[in-house]
C-alpha cells in the first residue's frame, strides 16, 4: 500500500511527511549555523553566518505556517489509535508546544532583525530595513527570549524523537 498525498485517519500523507522532514532539515541547519557563529567576533564571517541563520529562520516561519495550515485541513492520525487517553493528551500537547515554540522563535528572530539597527539581506534576494536601533530595549528582550527558547526546545525534541522511536518499535494499534 502506497502513501496517499493527504493524511488518512491512520497515517500522515506524503505532503505532511515532506513538510515535516523539510522543517527538520531546516531546523538542523539553523542550529548548526547558530553554533558556528555564537562565539565568533564581529566580522564578515559572523555576518554571513548570521544572515544565513536569519534567512533560514524566515523560511522556517513560512514553512511552519504552511504545516499548520495543512495540519488543520487534514485528519490527525493520532486520533485513530487505541492509545491511552493520557498518551493522546501528551502527544497532542507536545505537538502543539513544538509548533508554538518554533513559530515564536522565528517571530522573535524576525523582531531581532527589525530592531538590530542593521539592514537585513534575505539571501541577497531582498532587504528589510531596520525599524529601531539596536540600543532599543526591545532588541535586548527579544534576544534574551530567543536564547531562552533555543534552550527550551531541546527537551521537547528529545521527547518527540523518543516517542517516535518507541512507537516505531512497539507500534500503534488502530481502533476498530
Amino acid at each position: 500500500m502506497g502513501i496517499d498525498i493527504k493524511n488518512s485517519n491512520t497515517q500522515y500523507g506524503l505532503i505532511a511527511r515532506i513538510l515535516h522532514w523539510t522543517s527538520v532539515a531546516m531546523l538542523l541547519a539553523i542550529i548548526v549555523i547558530a553554533s558556528q557563529f555564537s562565539d565568533l567576533a564581529p566580522g564578515p564571517e559572523k555576518l554571513e553566518l548570521t544572515s544565513s541563520h536569519s534567512s533560514l529562520g524566515i523560511l522556517l516561519l513560512f514553512l511552519m505556517i504552511t504545516r499548520l495550515t495543512w495540519r488543520n485541513l487534514n485528519p490527525n492520525p493520532i486520533h485513530s489509535y487505541s492509545i491511552k487517553p493520557w498518551q493522546k493528551l501528551v502527544a497532542i500537547s507536545l505537538h502543539r508546544s513544538i509548533y508554538i515554540i518554533i513559530i515564536t522563535q522565528c517571530l522573535l528572530g524576525l523582531l531581532m532583525l527589525l530592531t538590530s539597527g542593521e539592514t537585513f539581506h534575505f539571501f541577497d534576494v531582498f532587504t528589510l530595513p531596520p525599524l529601531l536601533e539596536q540600543t532599543s530595549p526591545l532588541h535586548e528582550t527579544a534576544l534574551g527570549f530567543h536564547y531562552l527558547i533555543s534552550v527550551m526546545i531541546y527537551p521537547l525534541f528529545a521527547i518527540h524523537i523518543t516517542a517516535a522511536i518507541y512507537h516505531q518499535i512497539f507500534g500503534l494499534v488502530e481502533e476498530s
